[in-house]
């Protein structure tokens, strides 16, 4: 098996993983950046659509977040993401708390792997980034994503 390295925008990635329609990030997400291994991505919670009701009243208060990402671990495909996002002092837990149906709800949509993203309660993020790239590419092994200056590297074999 021969290893690969391709480092991708976020909206490349999403597109590749088939968590996004087309090589642009959602008019929402206002900026992505990032220095050595965080992910630094800022959000205009009031541009999303058909937020529910608790969403839909936070961001009338409070309408920038600002998020860094991590990868705190990769096993077994499995990607951990640590979260530290704000949203004029909620923590990054509940902004995840109160999103999660909503994420579920677009990877069904999608018809993409049931599970594949999990919103845990300790403000971290399961993305199952062999379980995603499978769907769309048979075959292919993943080995290691990580983050780099505002860009996602993703390691593969096939």
């Amino acid at each position: 098996m021969s290893a690969v390295r391709t480092e991708m925008s976020l909206a490349e990635t999403l597109n590749e993983l088939g968590l996004l329609g087309g090589r642009t990030l959602p008019r929402f997400v206002t900026s992505v950046g990032g220095a050595g291994d965080e992910l630094e991505v800022v959000a205009d919670a009031r541009a999303v659509k058909n937020l529910p009701g608790p969403l839909k009243l936070a961001t009338r208060l409070v309408p920038a977040v600002r998020s860094r990402l991590r990868v705190e671990s990769f096993d077994g495909g499995v990607a951990v993401l640590a979260v530290d996002a704000s949203a004029g002092g909620l923590p990054a837990h509940k902004l995840l708390g109160l999103a999660k149906h909503r994420i579920e709800s677009v990877l069904a949509a999608k018809g993409l792997p049931a599970g594949s993203v999990q919103i845990r309660p300790d403000a971290r993020i399961a993305l199952d980034v062999q379980r995603l790239l499978a769907a769309r590419h048979p075959g292919t092994v993943v080995q290691g994503m990580s983050f780099t200056d505002g860009r996602v590297a993703v390691d593969t074999a096939a």
